[in-house]
């Protein structure tokens, strides 16, 4: 039996159906949608995950024009079986997507705006002036034409809303675009005497003072609510997806790449890898490999020590606490706990729980790496961070640490550092440097238990590196700081805390029986190892 195409990269829901691509039926999102009946719905949930497609149905679900062709897409569909066929066909429809519109400057993203909208104009043979004025109120001109023209009010349909603004932050010019769209979407959404009701669709919640000010017919559904959940694939559609491509013997290996998403109370697997999956039957990270990953970047930068210690956490896969905030405001960006909702809502984690303080009633989650591809994007980041294009260099000096092979190790470690301390700069505390040693090792998270400032023997030691194996050598790490002419006596002195205090005693009582001592200390690009090693 020839078996049906993936409609990999594709999201125009009739050029799937007409076209007899493999297709996972979501129609009921239709349904739900009427029940709740909101006149401005805002569904975020991670890139890829299925929003454009949903969006793409829904406007040849409502769309007047073309209605009796665009009827026999739904043929079948579970949708076509409910009384809400009633309204197939019934409204004109403004359908924008607006994740496409990643420039570098506000004058391009203006010109890429007003060339979208003129796309939507010319459907009806009208022209959209260049004028600040047209441009903010395009969609409340246009719904009013089609109110008149159909005598019908209209639905508004805006896909991956925030990708201009998210794009604005990271290139500069957020202000510009902030104070634009809010305009944009308040003339459209906000006392629209001729919106019937609207769905919009994006990443994040942006928060409500930032660009829905005065907005109070908005109901917000995120991947933390129970509600509409119709993006991602469940494990039923998951397991009778690979039953058709006769790839059901993988389903184990599937769950550990692609799944681990919750949405409300429902465990989700990511669409766009699974579908990539099917189609070349190869377990590869596909969905992270889709996007600039800028939250990840931010993240690393900020080299702070809590992160450092929440990512070590996750990274030997355990849960992290963190209050979570739905809204987004860009200029808290800056705040850690913003970057662990952003990565969230992002897809870059999960959760597993959450509680609500007696007290202050905030809701703490419980988040984690959700499935190996992301951690393997985890780990690529961490490589491509402290190996600066060397990194054949770094695999090799991480394995001469592992095979107990200090020498080399140190060899390649002074290369490394040397580059490295000309992109970070250098710190002139211990911290600084222990961060530093923390995340270039945190990669060895899948064969140590990484632990650091923990109490053994007589007092604490910096970085440790307890072998899952406990055949192999156990890692323990001092640093100190000195300058030029101390550095050689300090590094020795680091060696000797090690030793002294019997850093190694909790190790040793946990059945390890070979132990690397290495002490280490840094003056600006200069670096001295001291090390021993057991027999």
């Amino acid at each position: 039996m020839i078996k049906k195409s993936l409609p990999v990269g594709i999201d125009d829901f009739k050029k799937i159906i007409e076209n007899s691509y493999y297709f996972v039926d979501k129609s009921m999102f239709i349904d739900e949608l009427l029940n709740k009946r909101s006149e401005v719905t805002l569904l975020s949930r991670p890139r890829r995950f299925g929003k454009t497609l949903n969006m793409s149905m829904l406007n040849y679900f409502f769309n007047i024009e073309d209605k009796d062709n665009n009827k026999k897409l739904f043929e079948g569909l579970a949708i076509s079986n409910t009384d809400k066929m009633k309204y197939m066909g019934e409204y004109p429809v403004i359908y924008i997507s607006l994740k496409e519109i990643k420039v570098n400057n506000w004058d391009l993203c203006l010109n890429k705006l007003h060339l979208l909208l003129q796309n939507e104009y010319s459907k009806y043979n009208l022209t959209l002036e260049k004028k600040r004025e047209n441009q903010e109120n395009a969609i409340l001109d246009l719904s009013k034409f089609l109110y008149e023209k159909y005598k019908k009010k209209v639905i508004i349909l805006i896909d991956e809303y925030d990708t201009p603004l998210v794009t604005a932050h990271s290139q500069g010019y957020y202000d510009e675009a902030i104070f634009f769209f809010r305009n944009f979407l308040s003339a459209a959404l906000k006392g629209n005497p001729y919106l019937e009701f609207s769905v919009l669709t994006g990443i994040l919640r942006v928060a409500k003072e930032s660009i829905f000010s005065g907005l109070n017919n908005l109901a917000v559904s995120t991947i933390l609510d129970r509600d509409f959940n119709h993006f991602g694939l469940t494990e039923e559609e998951v397991e009778d997806l690979l039953k058709y491509y006769e790839l059901e013997y993988e389903l184990e290996e599937v769950k550990k790449w692609y799944n681990g998403y919750q949405f409300g109370k429902k465990l989700v697997y990511n669409p766009w890898s699974l579908i990539n999956f099917a189609s070349k039957n190869e377990l590869n990270p596909y969905w992270v490999n889709t996007s600039d990953n800028s939250l990840i970047k931010e993240l690393l930068d900020k080299n702070d020590s809590k992160v450092i210690d929440d990512l070590k956490a996750v990274f030997s896969g355990n849960e992290i606490e963190e209050v979570i905030t739905e809204n987004i405001i860009f200029s808290d960006l800056e705040d850690v706990d913003t970057i662990w909702s952003l990565m969230l809502f992002s897809g870059y984690l999960t959760y597993d729980r959450f509680e609500i303080s007696d007290i202050t009633e905030a809701k703490t989650y419980f988040l984690k790496i959700p499935n190996y591809e992301v951690k393997s994007f985890f780990k690529n980041t961490f490589i491509k961070e402290y190996s600066h294009g060397k990194t054949a260099m770094y695999f090799k000096m991480l394995e001469d640490l592992y095979k107990g092979d200090v020498d080399r190790f140190k060899f390649k470690f002074k290369e490394l550092y040397y580059s490295a301390v000309s992109y970070h700069d250098t710190g002139d505390s211990e911290k600084y440097y222990h961060h530093f040693m923390l995340g270039l090792l945190l990669i060895l998270g899948d064969k140590y238990i990484i632990t650091s400032n923990r109490e053994s023997g007589y007092g604490r030691y910096d970085i440790a590196l307890e072998p899952k194996d406990k055949r192999n050598y156990g890692l323990i790490f001092e640093f100190k700081i000195g300058d030029k002419t101390s550095i050689e006596e300090k590094a020795k002195k680091a060696l000797s805390q090690i030793k002294e205090k019997k850093y190694d005693t909790s190790m040793k009582n946990n059945g390890v029986s070979k132990v690397i001592k290495i002490g280490m200390a840094f003056s600006g690009k200069d670096v001295v190892i001291e090390s021993e090693v057991d027999k």
